[in-house]
Parts: structure tokens; C-alpha cells; sequence
């Protein structure tokens, strides 16, 4: 395989531009939906079932959902700790810690379903990883982000890609709301005895296309057979929308029917219970790893450890990597990192982001480290010469600034906008009307209304010229009345 290769290390920035959550984005989705509030009110229903927490434990967790400077995996990562502490409690702290990595599946998980129509409009941003993945047989990237937007990107432009999982495939029955099978969902499957102790089936020799590695799971990779194997589900159809429609099928359409439960099927926190072929009830394992201790000797994990031997060895192949839209807090994957840049000069690391440096750990092989401050698209478009119109700069500036305001400021905004140019277009009828009177030659109300010449829409970019002036504007005003 050719050692020549420049390859990818995505963190969540990467993804940001295709419409998913960075930690800290995530982070206030789960503390607006989750307020100490709402979690003691859902302990006294989870009581009233007869299960629940002690209000010991859940008032632990309500301090920990106030502190500011706490993301969403510190907080995954007290309640792990405290789950060894705590030897009176820890069963509680190990059921809450399992129910918040859930949150963040689902929230990720409807994020990615329902953004089909966002990353329509969006994923043409990312054709700059095609030029990679024609410049270089193949593309290694290596992912830390569980959502699936690079398969959506090689559907989109029709990249091979390769995830290291055998050719071996499972099936699995997609059920209709009354239980009935009505399709099926096939899935690539990797053995643990490969992970443990083999070559994953990436080509060797090298082929055409991105190799692809999921570090930290993903929300299409589970665990089956008892956890003892892996299972990828594969895209449902073509183009992008193949690989969301795959996901909410796991998701939505493989379940075992109970009609006891509210929802209609059996409920299994992060699992997926299903009924096989036989009406036997299995089970798919999420794979999400979250909070601080990912790949730890004193922590079980559903992905199995091995996986990070293979980005070790893998990474190997490559003489650049690019790390784009990753801040460094994982000690087990900077370990690595380091130890590549270390083992000859002849190697670089290029660290893109919008305020990107070189992290303190790295600081004794800076000359060998390049920092790029652009977004991840940006990059991508100067790495492929691609020249964007200023349309596109505009929209990709005014999406920045909407997600920077959070979606209720956002709205507001927008509807503010539209109120503004409905008021302005409204004013420019009347004036031209005005106009026509004062003239003296139309007499009449008919004959006004012939003479009358409509007022035509400005052009596209023109608007959102408009709309990038009026969003810094009360970006401004919200400064001002924050310092006043």
C-alpha cells in the first residue's frame, strides 16, 4: 500500500456544517430538555413503576447538569467515576450513565434522520474530500464523530468506501407498526475474533476510495451475537438519503412486537430488542462510546478495545494526516498521534479549525505540525481549488451565525428578517404608486393600476446580503444589551 498518502481525522467540527451538534451544542440540547426540573419529575414516574434513584443520586446529578464548564461527556465521566466511588450507589449511577449515553443517541440520531433536507443543501460543501479521495488510493479517515456523514458524502459522490467489516452479511426484518415483516436491512458484519487478533478487511493492496474507521462507535454500528461481533447496516437505497433511511430503519422498523408496552414494542435501554426470523427476541448493542474513560483497562465498553490497535497500525500508511474540527481531549487517541509524528521527521500533522493551535502535548514536534484556522469545508475547498461564488459564502456564513445563536434566537431572527423585507416590499408598492399619482396623468384608480409596474424580488444574493447585515446587526444589539 502506498505510504505516500495524506489521510483524514475527523472530530465533531467536521460535521458541523453538515447540520450536527459539536460537544458544546449537544451539551446545552441535553440541559435544555433535561432541567433538574424535568429529572426529578421523571424519577417520581420511574418510581411510581417501581424502579427509580434515590434522591441522594439524583440530586448528584442535578449538580452536575449546573455546572457551566461541564460538557456533556464530564458529566458522562462523574457519573462513571462516581460509579466507582460510590459502592452503596453504584448500580444507580451505572443505570443513569447508561440512560444519558441513550440521550445522546437519540438526539444524534433524529439530528442525523431529519436532516435530510439541510444536508441537500449542504453537502456540496464537502466535494473537496472527493479531490482527497481521488488524489490518494485510498483515503484513509479516521473518525472520532458517530454520525454517519462521510457514508453520506461517498453516496453522494459515489466513493467506494470501506469499513474493514468482512463480506459476510446478516439480515435483519423490518416489521410494520402491527408486527408484520415488510422488508429487510442487510448488514456487513465483523467478527471479534478479527478485531482480537487479525487484519481487519480493509483491501490490501490499496483500491481506489476512502477507508473509513470508526474510533468511538457510531450510530449504525451494534453489537450482536451476545456482544461477541459487530454488525454495520448498510445504505437502503442510493445517494445520501440511502445511508439516513438505513439508520431510521434500525431504528424505527426492527423491533419486537409487545403490546403491553405504550410504545408497542419491547424497550431495552441502549439496545435494540428484536424479533428475529423465528419470533425470538435479540438484541443490537449501541456502540456510542461516551464520557472519560473510552478504552480503559478499569472500564467495560460495548466497542471492543482491540479497535484501537488497528488505528494504530493503520495510521502507519499515512506520511500527512489532518486533523479537522478535533480539540485533543482524548488522552488514548493523542497517545497515538504523538507517537506517529514521533517516529520520523518525515512526517506532518496540519490541525484545521477556526481557532485551531498546537496542543501543549505536541509543542516538542511543532516544526512538524502546520495550523490551519478555516472551517472544515473551507479547508476542503483549498485543498481541491475549489472557488466558491459569493452566494455560497454568504450561505455558509448566515447557516454559521444562525447555529453560533441557538435555534429559538435563530428563529427569532429569521421571522424578524422576513417581517423586515415583507414591511420594506409593502413600502416600495407605495411609493411606486405614489409615484403615479403625482405625475397627474392617471386620473383614475384603473388607470393607475394599468400604469403600475410591480416591484421585482431582488436577486438571491442580493437578499442574503441583506439578511447577513440584519443578523450582525442584532447580533450586535444582544452584545450591547448583555454589557449594558
Amino acid at each position: 500500500m502506498n505510504k505516500n498518502l495524506t489521510g483524514l481525522f475527523l472530530g465533531a467540527g467536521a460535521s458541523y456544517e453538515a447540520g450536527l451538534p459539536v460537544v458544546w451544542e449537544l451539551t446545552s440540547e441535553i440541559r435544555d430538555w433535561l432541567t433538574p426540573e424535568k429529572l426529578r419529575d421523571l424519577n417520581k414516574g420511574w418510581r411510581s413503576q417501581g424502579t427509580g434513584y434515590s434522591d441522594e443520586v439524583i440530586e448528584d446529578v442535578v449538580s452536575v447538569l449546573a455546572m457551566p464548564d461541564a460538557h456533556y461527556e464530564n458529566m458522562l465521566g462523574y457519573l462513571e467515576t462516581q460509579y466507582r466511588r460510590k459502592r452503596e450507589r453504584r448500580n444507580e449511577y451505572h443505570h443513569l450513565y447508561s440512560w444519558m449515553v441513550e440521550l445522546v443517541y437519540v438526539l444524534l440520531c433524529q439530528r442525523q434522520i431529519k436532516n435530510d433536507s439541510f444536508l441537500r443543501k449542504k453537502i456540496g460543501y464537502f466535494e473537496g474530500i472527493r479531490f482527497m479521495a481521488e488524489k490518494n488510493t485510498p483515503l484513509w479517515v479516521f473518525s472520532l464523530n458517530h454520525d454517519v456523514v462521510i457514508e453520506a458524502i461517498a453516496a453522494h459522490y459515489s466513493i467506494p468506501i470501506h469499513f474493514g467489516f468482512s463480506d459476510d452479511q446478516v439480515s435483519l426484518p423490518c416489521r410494520s407498526a402491527d408486527g408484520k415483516v415488510k422488508g429487510r436491512l442487510n448488514a456487513q458484519v465483523l467478527r471479534r475474533d478479527t478485531l482480537d487478533n487479525h487484519a481487519m478487511f480493509f483491501p490490501n493492496p490499496g483500491v481506489e476510495g476512502i477507508y473509513l474507521l470508526k474510533l468511538h462507535g457510531a450510530l449504525d454500528i451494534f453489537a450482536f451475537n451476545d456482544g461477541a461481533d459487530l454488525l454495520k447496516v448498510m445504505p437502503a437505497g442510493g445517494g445520501f438519503e440511502g445511508v439516513t433511511e438505513a439508520l431510521r430503519a434500525v431504528n424505527e422498523d426492527v423491533f419486537f412486537p409487545e403490546p403491553a408496552s405504550p410504545s408497542g414494542r419491547a424497550d431495552v435501554t441502549n439496545e435494540i430488542a428484536y424479533a428475529d426470523d423465528e419470533g425470538v427476541m435479540q438484541f443490537l448493542r449501541k456502540s456510542l462510546l461516551a464520557g472519560a474513560f473510552k478504552f480503559s483497562d478499569a472500564n467495560t465498553q460495548v466497542l471492543p478495545k482491540s479497535l484501537l490497535k488497528h488505528f494504530r497500525a493503520n495510521i502507519n500508511f499515512l506520511s500527512k494526516l489532518v486533523c479537522v474540527g478535533y480539540g485533543f481531549g482524548d488522552n488514548h487517541i493523542n497517545l497515538i498521534i504523538k507517537d506517529w509524528l514521533e517516529f520520523s521527521d518525515s512526517r506532518s500533522l496540519e490541525i484545521v479549525g477556526p481557532v485551531a493551535t498546537v496542543p501543549p502535548f505536541l509543542m516538542h514536534v511543532a516544526p512538524q505540525v502546520t495550523v490551519v484556522q478555516m472551517v472544515a469545508t473551507g479547508y476542503f475547498d483549498s485543498v481541491a481549488g475549489i472557488t466558491r461564488s459569493r452566494r455560497d459564502e454568504l450561505d455558509k456564513k448566515i447557516s454559521a451565525l444562525l447555529r453560533s445563536r441557538g435555534h429559538a434566537q435563530a428563529k427569532s431572527d429569521l421571522a424578524a428578517f422576513g417581517k423586515q423585507e415583507s414591511e420594506r416590499y409593502k413600502q416600495l408598492h407605495i411609493e411606486s404608486l405614489a409615484r403615479i399619482y403625482e405625475d397627474g396623468k392617471h386620473a383614475t384608480v384603473d388607470d393607475a393600476l394599468k400604469a403600475y409596474v410591480p416591484i421585482e424580488a431582488d436577486d438571491e444574493e442580493t437578499t442574503l446580503e441583506r439578511m447577513l447585515s440584519f443578523i450582525e446587526a442584532r447580533v450586535k444589539e444582544n452584545e450591547a444589551w448583555r454589557q449594558a
